[in-house]
C-alpha cells in the first residue's frame, strides 16, 4: 500500500498514512515493567475519606440499586460505582453564570464548570478490557445520571467524558476510573464537528455519521458489529489502531439510549477493549465521548466514542502544522483488531 494523505470525513484535518513505514502489530505491543504498587489507593473501598464527598454513588439494595451521595460526613461502604469531585479541579461550580471579559487582544471567562472522577469499580484493576459487563453498564448509568444533572445548569454548554488509561497516557492513579469535565464554552473540535455535520445535513438532508457508518460496515475498516452498535477504524486515523464506537440508531447523546442499547454498548466496550488489550498487551490509551453541545441546534449530530491508543508521540511536524503522521494504515489495524475483538466477544 503506498503512502497517502487523507482528509477527515468532515473536519478540515489531514493525515499522512505512512504505510511504507508501517510495522507489525507486535512491534507496537507494550513491554511491561513491573512498577511499585501504591501503598494506599484513595479510590479503593475503605479509603472513601481520602476523596471529596461523593456527589453520586450506587449501593446494592434488595436486588436493585440505591442512588445516593455522601452526606453529613458519612461515607457509605459497599458501593458499586462512585462519582467524586476532582481533588485538584480544572474547573469549579459557581452559583451564578460566568460572563466573558474581552479587550482588544484578550478574551477570558471565569473557570467555572465541573471536574469529576468516576470510580468505575470497587475492584482496583477492573478496567474495561477485563470488566464484568454489568459493571460497565453501571458506569454508563452513572455517567448518564451525571450528564442529566449537570446539563440542567444553563451555563454548561458541553460535557466531556474521557479516560486516560495507563501512566503513559496521563493516568496518575491506576485504579479503574474515568473523568468528566463540563465547560461553559464548546471546545473547538466539537464545534467544528457540529458545524461540519450541519452543512452535510443541509446539503444531503441526512446525517453524515449515519452515512459513513453504513459505508464503513461494508468496507475493510470494519472491526465489530452487533444489532445496536458498530465499530470501525476511521478513514483518516490520527493514531495507530484508533477506532470509533457509534450507535446505529441516530441519537445525539448517551441520554438518548434505550435500556437495550445500554446493554449493547456495555458488551461492545468489553469486546473491543478486551481485543485491544490482547492484541497490544494492554496499551495506554485515551478515549473521549463526542456528544452534542447543550443549547446548540444539533439534531444532525451523532454521538460516538473515539479511542486513541498511545503508541507513539506527536512531535515537531504534528505540533507545528496540525497535520499528523500515522504509520499504521487503518485498514491493516482494523484487520488485526477485528480478529482479536471477535475472539474476545466469543470468550465473554
Amino acid at each position: 500500500m503506498p503512502n497517502e494523505i487523507r482528509k477527515d470525513y468532515l473536519l478540515n484535518r489531514w493525515v499522512i498514512i505512512a504505510a511504507e513505514r508501517s510495522r507489525r502489530p507486535s512491534d507496537f505491543a507494550i513491554k511491561r515493567v513491573e512498577k511499585a504498587k501504591v501503598k494506599t489507593c484513595p479510590f479503593c473501598p475503605g479509603n472513601e475519606n481520602m476523596t471529596p464527598p461523593a456527589v453520586l454513588l450506587y449501593l446494592p439494595s434488595n436486588g436493585g440499586i440505591q442512588k445516593t451521595r455522601d452526606l453529613d460526613g458519612e461515607r457509605p461502604k459497599g458501593w458499586l460505582v462512585r462519582c467524586v469531585p476532582n481533588l485538584y479541579p480544572a474547573l469549579q461550580p459557581l452559583k451564578k453564570p460566568p460572563t466573558f471579559k474581552q479587550t482588544d487582544y484578550h478574551t477570558r471567562i471565569a473557570g467555572t464548570g465541573y471536574h469529576e472522577i468516576i470510580i468505575e469499580s470497587p475492584n482496583h484493576d477492573e478496567h474495561p478490557h477485563v470488566a464484568r459487563i454489568q459493571q460497565i453498564r453501571l458506569t454508563l448509568d452513572l455517567l448518564i445520571d451525571r450528564i442529566e444533572e449537570i446539563s440542567s445548569h444553563s451555563y454548561i454548554k458541553f460535557i466531556s467524558i474521557f479516560r486516560n488509561h495507563g501512566q503513559e497516557a496521563g493516568a496518575s492513579l491506576s485504579h479503574a476510573h474515568s473523568q468528566l469535565i463540563a465547560t461553559p464554552i464548546v471546545p473547538t473540535q466539537i464545534s467544528d464537528e457540529v458545524e461540519a455535520s450541519k452543512k452535510y445535513y443541509e446539503k444531503e438532508s441526512k446525517c453524515a455519521y449515519c452515512d459513513l457508518l453504513n459505508e464503513e460496515m461494508l468496507g475493510p475498516r470494519k472491526i465489530y458489529e452487533e444489532k445496536n452498535f458498530a465499530v470501525f477504524a476511521p478513514w483518516a486515523s490520527v493514531y495507530s489502531f484508533e477506532f470509533w464506537i457509534i450507535p446505529k440508531r441516530h441519537q445525539i447523546s448517551l441520554t438518548n439510549m434505550t435500556e437495550t442499547e445500554k446493554n449493547s454498548l456495555a458488551r461492545t466496550i468489553r469486546s473491543c477493549f478486551g481485543g485491544l488489550a490482547k492484541l497490544l498487551n494492554d496499551p495506554p490509551y485515551w478515549y473521549g465521548f463526542h456528544i452534542a453541545p447543550y443549547g446548540m441546534e444539533s439534531n444532525h449530530f451523532h454521538w460516538h466514542l473515539e479511542v486513541y491508543p498511545k503508541l507513539g508521540i506527536h512531535a515537531g511536524f504534528e505540533n507545528s502544522t496540525g497535520m499528523y503522521i500515522n504509520v499504521m494504515p487503518p485498514e491493516t489495524a482494523a484487520a488485526h483488531l477485528r480478529e482479536f475483538v471477535e475472539n474476545e466477544k466469543l470468550a465473554i
